[in-house]
């Protein structure tokens, strides 16, 4: 599929982080022609800003600045300081590259790798982010670089850095959209064609200061490096089991939500073989592939493609997670890694298709003040997942999407939401739609009339509960809860003290769903939450109206579905098995369709990995 970039990072397997200013044609070469048998077509590469502008400031009595030179204490060659010796290298590099039909993501801005800086000699010291004398030579290194080689046509995207929020701490908030806009701007100036991504992680849908919504304002797309990492609460569980093998997904869609761009995952590896044996990582890589695509996501990069375990350059000595990350071992052979990247790409280019529609979504998952939104909306889209729905995920900032589905999970404070907002809700509940709220200590003006229920009060229990819904008993755990009497709705659940948990409540047109528990909240930091348990199935009973227009389903919660819209009435289906066993994929076609697989069996579908299908209507 010529749209989805299928790749990896690169540094050489020689030098790492020093391949430009120890750079061997011989070796790039060796590795580049290893990579492309190993089915890389697109590479995110690092211009190393110590080394392509190796500025150093010179000074004479009691420290008067005495001028800038080269780092070999010569005048400055070009007035960006940008050494031509290194614009030589990167172009010899990309011609290698064009070689072997290898395009390339340029990270510009590239001052932070693998834990540790790489500044100029003249900025050591000073906050890239916010210090003039580093904006100063921050615009001119991009006007060097991105001139010096912006005529490659082999280069198809610019990212403003990597994890250029890392580079020094932002003041505030305007800070940090100034710098981005700054760097883009910068970018933008000498090259106005090519699209140019954040190459942020660690982002944030709140209060932080380098936020989602501005990254998706300033830059053409947003980026994702989602790892098996605490930074996405993705730790909890091994790397090829359910919630692992979907959270990456999961936080690219709200990434690509929330900013109203599209979204890519630009890196993600295995840190070590603690974390996961070879085999486990090429489980986490090829579902992530697989998902990455039928999300819409524009491309997906394991970080690394070259092994570095004995370099003895800085960072690689310093951690244990920088060295055995490659898709290539030590002599370039392919780990499974490698070929699980290799036949991914084969089975997605083999499909019959010139691009893959979007996916049908009819839910909407709307984030409130106060609340952890990443926690909650992650543990949301796993159990949507689980239970055969789509998700969007959706903030206060912009238009309430049209949907027959809204969730409101773990609502939590006194504002939760403006009333404008909270109002437009209601009038499309009133109008058919379905509202879900789960509970998390939250306000709600209207409670009873929405609702249908009464509140006895607020109680700060902390208690262990067990409940009986109508699929089964679960137990559970609160911080507080409501002490709650029907008043009109209808009771799906209570717990051992008789206390409403559960609800349905007729609101016009549509229905009020209101569990009295922050589920999601809960689930996002609980080892299993989602591997056979049943959790889901209370997203299964408020999404049933929603589900049973679907043209096909499955019975299995470990498969996950997207139906894409294709010409002439058909649908194309994807079903993605997050496990890590074979499992059966209980497709069941709804009266009037029928499935005919294009890759993979209609039957079983072996850990990590995907069937697609066609799904047409029955002659």
């Amino acid at each position: 599929m010529k749209e989805f970039m299928l790749g990896c990072n690169y540094w050489d397997s020689a030098h790492g982080t020093d391949m430009w200013r120890c750079f061997e044609k011989e070796t790039v070469e060796k590795d580049l022609e290893a990579l492309a048998r190993t089915g890389v077509r697109t590479m995110r590469v690092f211009p190393n800003w110590r080394d392509f502008q190796p500025v150093k400031k010179l000074y004479a009595w009691q420290g008067e600045e005495h001028g800038y030179v080269d780092a070999d204490e010569r005048p400055l060659s070009d007035p960006t300081g940008v050494d031509p010796l290194m614009i030589a290298r990167f172009r010899e590099f990309a011609a290698v590259a064009e070689k072997n039909r290898i395009s390339l993501l340029v990270s510009v801005m590239t001052g932070w790798m693998s834990g540790r800086l790489f500044l100029p000699p003249a900025l050591e010291g000073k906050n890239p982010i916010s210090d003039p004398e580093v904006l100063c030579w921050t615009d001119r290194f991009i006007r060097g670089f991105v001139n010096g080689v912006k005529d490659l046509p082999n280069i198809v995207l610019w990212d403003l850095g990597n994890e250029s929020n890392c580079l020094g701490p932002a003041a505030s908030r305007y800070e940090a959209y100034v710098w981005t806009a700054f760097v883009r701007n910068a970018i933008r100036a000498s090259d106005p064609l090519r699209p140019i991504a954040s190459g942020m992680h660690g982002l944030s849908s709140g209060s932080g200061f380098w936020t989602i919504r501005d990254q998706g304002e300033i830059t053409d797309m947003v980026t994702t490096h989602p790892y098996a990492s605490p930074t996405i609460k993705n730790d909890i569980e091994p790397m090829n089991r359910l919630r692992t093998t979907l959270l990456p997904t999961a936080q690219s869609v709200f990434y690509a939500d929330l900013s109203g761009k599209a979204a890519m995952m630009e890196e993600q590896g295995g840190f070590s073989e603690a974390l996961g044996n070879p085999g486990m990582q090429a489980d986490f890589a090829r579902i992530n592939i697989y998902s990455a695509f039928v999300h819409g996501l524009k491309g997906y990069l394991w970080w690394c493609g070259m092994n570095h375990t004995d370099l003895p350059n800085a960072p690689y000595p310093w951690s244990m997670i920088e060295r055995d990350l490659g898709m290539l071992d030590n002599d370039r052979k392919p780990k499974p890694v490698g070929d699980a990247v290799r036949l991914a790409g084969e089975r997605i280019d083999a499909l019959p298709l010139e691009e893959l529609p979007q996916r049908r979504r009819r839910a909407t998952l709307l984030l409130t003040d106060a609340q952890d939104h990443w926690a909650v909306a992650s543990s949301a889209f796993v159990l949507a997942k689980e239970a055969g729905f789509e998700l969007i995920f959706a903030s206060q900032d912009r238009k309430l999407p049209e949907s027959e589905l809204y969730l409101l999970p773990a609502v939590t404070g006194w504002s939760v939401m403006d009333q404008s907002f909270f109002d437009a809700i209601l009038d499309r509940v009133k109008k058919g739609a379905s509202l879900y709220i789960s509970y998390d200590g939250g306000h709600f003006t209207r409670f009873e009339e929405i609702t249908g229920l009464r509140s006895r009060g607020i109680v700060k229990s902390r208690k262990a509960h067990r409940a009986r819904f109508t699929f089964g008993e679960v137990s559970y755990r609160v911080e507080s809860e409501m002490l709650l009497e029907p008043r009109g709705a209808g009771i799906l659940a209570q717990n051992e003290e008789g206390n409403p948990v559960f609800s349905r409540h007729v609101f016009g047109k549509g229905a009020v769903y209101f569990l009295n528990m922050p589920l999601e909240k809960t689930l996002a930091e609980t080892c299993d939450a989602f591997n056979g348990t049943l959790w889901y199935k209370i997203y299964e009973v408020f999404s049933e109206d929603l589900r049973r227009k679907e043209p096909v389903s499955s019975g299995n919660p470990v498969i996950g579905l997207t139906i894409h819209p294709l010409e002439e009435g058909k649908l194309f289906l994807a079903a993605l098995n997050y496990g890590d066993r074979e499992e059966d994929a209980e497709l069941r076609p709804a009266p009037g369709w029928t499935l005919s697989p294009l890759a993979g069996s209609g039957e079983r579908i072996p850990g990590c990995d995907a069937g697609f299908y066609l799904l047409g209507k029955t002659e």
